[in-house]
Formats: structure tokens, C-alpha cells, sequence
């Protein structure tokens, strides 16, 4: 004959015989719990992919500029008003083919700052000789659309390369934390 033993419970109930039916974890998985989102690595694909689009548009948006400037731009011989040394601008006035009398800001070089007075050599766009005006020599080129169409192409290779090969541990750990299980701080190495 086997003698059973009786156990108390741990709280003021009455006394049990074996094992508890209860679950064992009663709290149900959230997909809501707050960090959830934050750690899972399908966030980062957003996060990457919107700034590949912003350097992208950036990058055709200076192209583009760059072509109209080849397309429309037009030569003037421009006289010096005033010159801000810190920020590099210099306030310029010239007449455009039209006979219109404009007025601007133009940003130069540091290598070569004009003096007030000086007569300058200005490239202007016909459509908009305001706000697309530059001195001779400093027109946009193609170097700066360039390196934000590469830099894009190369930063999206680079983190595809990234995700791919810590997917699984990224989603495990926001697996574990939805789980309620211990998982390193965000950013801390194993």
C-alpha cells in the first residue's frame, strides 16, 4: 500500500491532492506589448527603405536641377553689393537678358571671395534668375547626385546584407520580449 501525502497550498486554500490544473503562464501573448514593434527587425526595413527613398529623391532632385541650369541657364555680368565672409553668400545685382534688374544671394566658393565692387561672371536660370543664380565655376555639377544615388544603392546593399544575416535573432529576441521572457537591452551585444 502506498501512503499519499497531502500538500497545503501555498495561499490559505484547502488541502490538495497532486498536481495544480492551472496554466502555467496566465498572461495572454500581446502582439501590443510597448517594444514590441521597436525591436522587431521589420521596422528597421521601413526605417531603411524611407531613407533610400529620401536619398534617392534628393539625388534626382539635384540631377534635375543640374539638367535645367545645362538647359536654360544663361550668362550675366554681375556687380558685387555686399559679401557675408562667414557664411560664404554674396549679394549680387545683374540684368537678365529680358532687362530685368535682379538682386540676390548667391553662395561661392571659400577658395576665391569677392570683394564689393567687383564685377562677376553670373550663371542664372531664365525661368528663375532669383533663387537659381550662381557665380561662374560654381554651377551644380553631377558630383553631388551622384554620390547620393550611390550612397543610396550602396547603404541598401549593405543593410539587406545586415538584416538578413541578424533576422532570426532580432525576431527572437522581439519574440522573447512579446513572451515576457528576458531579453538583453536594445543594442547591447551577447
Amino acid at each position: 500500500m502506498v501512503k499519499r501525502y497531502r500538500r497545503r497550498s501555498r495561499t490559505t486554500g484547502p488541502w490538495t491532492t497532486g498536481q495544480s490544473t492551472e496554466l502555467v503562464d496566465p498572461k495572454p501573448r500581446s502582439r501590443w506589448r510597448p517594444g514590441y514593434w521597436l525591436r522587431h527587425p521589420a521596422l528597421g526595413v521601413a526605417v531603411g527603405a524611407l531613407l533610400v527613398f529620401v536619398l534617392v529623391t534628393c539625388g534626382l532632385r539635384d540631377l534635375h536641377h543640374r539638367n535645367d541650369m545645362v538647359e536654360r541657364g544663361e550668362r550675366a555680368v554681375g556687380t558685387v553689393r555686399e559679401v557675408h565672409g562667414r557664411k560664404w553668400w554674396v549679394s549680387v545685382s545683374f540684368t537678365t537678358r529680358s532687362g530685368e534688374q535682379v538682386n540676390t544671394w548667391i553662395n561661392y566658393s571659400p577658395w576665391d571671395e569677392p570683394s564689393v565692387g567687383e564685377e562677376v561672371d553670373v550663371t542664372y536660370d531664365r525661368v528663375d534668375p532669383i533663387e537659381s543664380a550662381y557665380l561662374s565655376g560654381d554651377e551644380p555639377g553631377v558630383l553631388f547626385p551622384t554620390l547620393f544615388l550611390a550612397g543610396s544603392a550602396v547603404l541598401a546593399l549593405a543593410y539587406a546584407w545586415w538584416l538578413r544575416r541578424n533576422w532570426r535573432r532580432l525576431r527572437g529576441d522581439a519574440e522573447s520580449w512579446r513572451n515576457r521572457q528576458p531579453v538583453p537591452r536594445l543594442g547591447e551585444r551577447r
